[in-house]
């Protein structure tokens, strides 16, 4: 792997009690993730004020989850289309589990979820991941909002936000066999609009630059790592990169994981703002159903890029 002194992801730092849309701080802060999101795809986020009894709340729901017995677990199938419910025991990557809710920013969408795994229910459970999905939509609504304003198209702000829809998910990855250590899950970019992924305590998660280094991108519990993904990219014709990375599992222990993802509904444009003499358009409009289903699939697995294998002009 090459050094990392050469690359360093962008912070933001969302502590300044002045930080709003408008002030310096926030201008900064909209500097700074234009930067990320165009030069490695990410940036990272700290927020003090996401207390500790959050953060083990959450990863204590993961715990309980991940400790139901196998056949529990596996009642968990896709709520949508092309979507992944339950996942284990790969041949590919055989360290990994993970499983997702849908729509988990409301309570319905968590019930939703509790009703399958604890028919007798589970109020710390329901509680931990509805705080921190709402937290965390919180964070998709501020960085939405910046990636508008950074490309000039802020009056597109709500027709862009309105159209989302969250998933969250849990992830696990057992310690690798070896002392080499051992691929977590392997290289790939979200199929999302913005992914925001929270860690645990154990290192894993690595992001590849543009010259092909991947470089780690260590925990924090006051930290989260925002990916843009492949209909980010699309919809900002190329301005925003997805974001290529793996999980490199090394230390002998488990390690967790959390993301809240948001996808859009129906068919995803180029702006038309986006388009111009520097900037020729380079997608056909996506279908985001289908494209989720043809990335399920496997599809575009040869090509360079899966989004323009579906929909590059």
């Amino acid at each position: 792997m090459g050094s990392e002194a050469e690359h360093k992801i962008p912070v933001i730092n969302l502590n300044d009690e002045s930080f709003k849309p408008g002030s310096d701080s926030w201008v900064l802060a909209c500097k700074q993730a234009r930067y990320g999101l165009e030069e490695y795809g990410c940036f990272e986020i700290v927020y003090d004020k996401f207390s500790p009894e959050l953060h083990n709340s959450i990863f204590g729901a993961a715990e309980d989850f991940f400790g139901l017995p196998k056949e529990t677990k596996m009642q968990k199938t896709s709520d949508t289309p092309g979507s992944i419910g339950y996942i284990a025991d790969s041949p590919t990557v055989p360290l990994y589990e993970t499983v997702g809710i849908y729509n988990a920013t409301t309570l319905q969408g968590v019930d939703h979820f509790l009703n399958i795994m604890w028919p007798a229910g589970n109020n710390t459970f329901r509680e931990s991941v509805h705080s921190f999905s709402k937290r965390v939509q919180a964070f998709h609504e501020m960085i939405t909002r910046m990636v508008c304003e950074n490309y000039g198209v802020e009056g597109l702000f709500n027709s862009v936000f309105e159209t989302f829809i969250y998933s969250f998910r849990f992830f696990k990855y057992k310690p690798p066999q070896t002392k080499e250590g051992e691929v977590g899950l392997t290289a790939h970019t979200d199929t999302s609009f913005i992914s925001i992924l929270h860690q645990h305590q154990v290192e894993g998660l690595q992001i590849k630059t543009k010259d092909d280094q991947w470089i780690d991108v260590k925990p924090n519990p006051s930290s989260f790592v925002v990916l843009a993904g492949d209909i980010l990219q699309v919809w900002s014709n190329d301005r925003v990169r997805s974001c290529e990375h793996r999980v490199m599992v090394k230390e002998d222990k488990v390690r967790y994981s959390i993301g809240l993802f948001t996808t859009g509904q129906g068919v995803i444009h180029v702006p038309e703002e986006l388009v111009d003499d520097e900037h020729p358009l380079q997608y056909k409009p996506l279908d985001v159903a289908e494209y989720t289903r043809f990335a399920v699939a496997g599809g575009g697995a040869e090509a360079a890029s899966r989004v323009k294998a579906f929909c590059g002009i």
